[in-house]
């Protein structure tokens, strides 16, 4: 089973660079048209499934990458990205102003520690570990699968599979409508490649 794991296109929010969590923001023209570019690539991997977060910058990045194909996307909270609770919608330096130490003590050590009334990284690790698991229940070997997440959640599920240090956590990058390649082989997930972002160019 192939898993193509896409972040979904650029928001608004990520042009003023605003941690969104659960909050809502719409996908801005450049992410549309990267969600298109996507759908592109995407429509020749003869895909047999398309899953995506509930949130609807994801949900909006699917339907377009379904749309050539006639796939419709399965809507799923366990792909969702982390809930940075009480600073969605600041920006970095906003919460840093307000919440120096917590924030400070966060990017130290985020798999125990979360935004106030937020997720910690474990508990992201966990929900998308319970998509794979539903996955490996539901599709048979040979299948190609796309499922469109968040940053967060697919570097979440990238550090599990590749069985990284937590200290090597922030390397990975995940851009927006980038596509990560994950591969069941002998019973085991393995990545082929992530953050793969020629397909818009």
């Amino acid at each position: 089973m192939d898993l193509y794991l896409v972040r979904h296109g650029e928001t608004e929010s990520n042009i003023e660079r605003r941690y969104q969590g659960w909050s809502e923001s719409p996908l801005s023209q450049a992410g549309i048209r990267q969600a298109e570019k996507t759908a592109h690539f995407l429509g020749r991997q003869n895909l047999s499934g398309l899953y995506c977060s509930d949130l609807s910058r994801a949900f909006h990045t699917a339907r377009v990458i379904g749309n050539p194909t006639g796939l419709k996307p399965e809507v799923t909270p366990l792909l969702r990205e982390i809930n940075f609770g009480r600073w969605e919608g600041m920006t970095f330096d906003e919460i840093e102003q307000q919440w120096g130490c917590e924030i400070r003590s966060w990017l130290d050590d985020p798999f125990n520690r979360s935004a106030p009334d937020g997720e910690t990284l474990d508990q992201v690790c966990a929900r998308m570990k319970s998509f794979l698991e539903h996955l490996e229940q539901q599709a048979n070997d040979g299948q190609s699968i796309a499922a469109v997440s968040h940053g967060g959640s697919i570097r979440a599920l990238l550090f599990n599979v590749l069985g990284m240090d937590t200290a090597g956590f922030w390397d990975l990058k995940v851009a927006n409508a980038s596509i990560s390649l994950i591969r069941r082989e002998s019973g085991r997930f393995k990545v082929a490649y992530y953050n793969r972002t020629d397909h818009l160019e």
